[in-house]
């Protein structure tokens, strides 16, 4: 049974106090932001710069640890140490200076991508450990598929309804398709790409699960600035697609269809909390991926090029 948010929140001044203590740190004001988690920056014993992040306890975030552990800083902010008695307080390397891509403007679309893409390759070239503790994209999916037909059926939004049973049904086969298996960062939009002093970019922030690697390029499709906003949507998403299969050896196909699974996902997910204008959005979206590989319900409204941010964001 987790915490809930707001007793979490009463108990991180002591959290903190304990990793303080434990490993001898020196804290600095923590950094804005952060829903979920408590971010500061930190000095070790040794003068190095370190962040301490404390993560609301919740199942994204359980394996967190090991993932960073697998990757071992190849392509991720480094694990410096977990609490033993806390898998949701860690001891990380610092990312300085620490700039999100998302918020590089100045760069062109398609290094922004580029760069991200190349990132994702290394985690997920790590191997998968035989003792891994991480859930199956499959599962997980499955899951959501259930959600997404329960929130249609019970709260009936306007939506294209063979667009969603479209998206429903690549929730749950998309995943036994797969070419390879990974470990997938799991929420790998740009404003979890940070700049940094030991490599030019490091990934920070997963949730981890094991499954197939075109999952994880969806937040980079639709959130490195706002293809949705171009005069021919399906061209410049199509273009996207072509240029992070090239980078990244997966189908472009495949990455399509897992835009338009995600994106079906997130609008019935906006409706359940209410944001029906949100979820239009998604599902407006979701048309434009789907027109792409000739799916049902393509193309079906006009997206309005606004926020993507809740259109990815894991919710196991």
């Amino acid at each position: 049974m987790w915490p809930t948010e707001q007793d979490w929140r009463v108990s991180v001044p002591g959290l903190v106090r304990r990793a303080v203590e434990r490993w001898d740190l020196l804290p600095g004001a923590p950094f804005p932001g952060g829903s979920v988690s408590h971010v500061l920056p930190v000095r070790t014993p040794d003068g190095a710069d370190a962040v301490l992040k404390l993560s609301l306890p919740h199942r994204e975030a359980e394996h967190e640890a090991a993932a960073l552990a697998c990757w071992d800083g190849c392509g991720a902010a480094r694990l410096l140490a977990v609490d033993p008695d806390d898998p949701f307080v860690l001891l990380l390397e610092r990312c300085d200076p620490g700039t999100p891509l998302a918020e590089r403007d100045d760069l062109p679309a398609a290094e922004r991508l580029q760069t991200a893409a190349g990132l994702l390759t290394r985690l997920w070239a790590a191997g998968v450990p035989d003792d891994a503790p991480f859930e199956s994209v499959a599962d997980v999916t499955a899951e959501w598929a259930t959600l997404v037909e329960s929130r249609m059926r019970d709260l009936a939004p306007p939506f294209d309804p063979g667009l969603v049973r479209h998206g429903v049904d690549l929730l749950r086969t998309l995943p036994g398709g797969a070419g390879r298996s990974a470990i997938v960062h799991g929420d790998a939009n740009p404003g979890n790409v940070l700049a940094a002093s030991r490599e030019p970019w490091l990934v920070i922030d997963p949730k981890p699960m094991v499954g197939d690697p075109a999952y994880d390029l969806c937040p980079l499709v639709v959130q490195v600035d706002d293809p949705f906003r171009a005069a021919d949507p399906q061209h410049t998403v199509r273009e996207r697609i072509t240029l992070l299969a090239g980078s990244t050896g997966e189908p472009p196909e495949r990455i399509a269809a897992w835009c338009t699974a995600r994106l079906v996902e997130s609008a019935l997910w906006s409706v359940s909390r209410g944001r029906v204008e949100d979820g239009q959005d998604a599902v407006a979206r979701a048309a434009v991926t789907a027109a792409i590989t000739d799916a049902p319900g393509a193309q079906s409204v006009a997206p309005r090029g606004g926020s993507t941010s809740s259109a990815t964001r894991s919710r196991r």
